[in-house]
């Protein structure tokens, strides 16, 4: 039998790459056994604040957890994993190794598609905007490209709505908010071509509703994951008196807002205020603006989660709560009802263990009033023997979990709500 780093690394030779500058020679993931309390998921959650480790999962009873470190804090952290009694092994003993047969695989991947947009490979932004304009060519008559906004660096904020008339509630989808998570962005693109190339089959769902798609929520950071850093999470936006780049997008949002730890140089630094990334302003802008959008889904990877916003624990109605958890459970046996792969539902409390401040779908629902708002956290997660990838993922799978999504949409969409909540 295979072991697991072993199988990790067949995985990624199989998979699409970045074509990234940093190396990560000597990098290894590390992985803990499965957390069985939350005063381990607390000892874990103390690491995070290191920006030393790159946690690549969240820490939550029930699961084991994946480090991303380098070769210098090594030692240091089995160390303390080890006095944790979380029994850390080495999963990926040299993932540059990794990256390196990754891009080979791109490479001869992207030769045999012949330049062609395929959403069973990773794309890069240029790839995508160009599948944005086709698109909006060759479906004039619902397809319309609207910037929404501009990034730091001043790329577009492009945003694709499929309508074929005017007056009805209408959806709002995003992904790749964090750079690393390229799997989102192959979803969206399977939704918008069931609206388009096979809208024959779908075109209940195109009258009934309005769409809104936006590929890639976060595209300086998704530009510098391919050139520069595979890894890369966070926007690109200079933090003053810091060499350290970026902020954390999902938590950037005015909700729940809090700058819990000001070192600007940690993956999930929120920034210097609330909306103080443009890319976070223009979503949530176009959003206030436009009160037909009464369903917002984030598309993020990885964990195979369905979370509901934080605020179902609060003070919301019992009749609201119900619903958000209710339609989350049906989409949940829809998409298991395609190959059996299991998703989690709940809160990030209740599936991971803590409050994710500054979230954008908490900020949808709590602040901007729609009623159905979720997360979805996409395939893979651990499954206790093997692990099956973490932000890259094997190709033959991709297309199981971009079909798996769709009937997850289609359930969300069909509990569309009339209006907003009053906030």
């Amino acid at each position: 039998m295979l072991s697991s780093a072993y199988y990790f690394l067949v995985l990624i030779c199989c998979a699409t790459t970045a074509l990234a500058h940093k190396s990560y020679d000597g990098y290894q993931v590390i992985r803990t056994r499965e957390l069985r309390a939350e005063d381990e998921v607390e000892n874990v959650l103390s690491l995070t604040e290191q920006n030393d480790y790159d946690f690549l999962t969240s820490p939550r009873v029930g699961s084991a957890v994946q480090i991303l470190v380098g070769p210098e804090k090594t030692d240091a952290l089995q160390s303390n994993l080890r006095t944790l009694g979380l029994f850390p092994e080495v999963l990926v003993q040299n993932v540059e190794r990794a990256l390196s047969l990754e891009r080979k695989t791109y490479s001869s991947m992207k030769r045999r598609s012949r330049k062609s947009v395929s959403s069973d490979r990773y794309l890069n932004f240029d790839e995508i905007m160009a599948y944005i304009k086709t698109v909006a060519e060759t479906f004039p008559e619902i397809a319309t490209i609207i910037d929404i906004g501009t990034s730091w660096e001043g790329r577009p904020m492009r945003l694709l709505k499929l309508s074929n008339g005017p007056g009805k509630n209408a959806v709002f989808m995003d992904s790749a908010m964090h750079a690393r998570e390229w799997l989102g962005p192959l979803t969206l693109i399977h939704f918008i071509d069931q609206l388009t190339k096979n809208l024959q089959e779908n075109q209940a769902l195109l009258d009934a509703n309005d769409w809104f798609f936006l590929l890639v929520a976060n595209p300086d950071g998704y530009v510098y994951s391919w050139s520069e850093d595979r890894f890369w999470r966070k926007t690109r936006k200079p933090n003053n008196g810091s060499d350290c780049i970026g902020t954390d997008p999902n938590r950037n949002f005015d909700y729940l807002w809090k700058e819990a730890n000001d070192d600007v140089c940690t993956q999930h630094y929120p920034g210097r205020e609330p909306f103080s990334e443009p890319e976070c302003a223009a979503i949530s802008k176009f959003i206030l603006e436009n009160t037909k959008i009464t369903l917002y889904l984030a598309m993020h990877s990885y964990g195979q989660l369905i979370l509901l916003p934080w605020e179902v624990e609060k003070n919301q109605t019992e009749s609201s709560d119900n619903k958000l958890e209710s339609v989350a459970k049906e989409a949940q046996r829809a998409l298991a009802a395609v190959n059996g792969t299991q998703y989690s539902v709940g809160t990030t409390t209740q599936v991971l263990g803590y409050v994710a401040r500054g979230t954008s779908f908490d900020w949808a629902f709590a602040k901007a009033g729609i009623q159905l708002s979720y997360t979805m956290e996409l395939s893979p997660k651990w499954n206790g023997q093997v692990i099956e990838a973490n932000f890259i993922l094997d190709p033959a799978r991709i297309p199981v979990v971009k079909v798996e999504s769709w009937e997850a949409v289609k359930v969300f969409v069909s509990h569309l709500p009339e209006t907003r909540l009053n906030v």
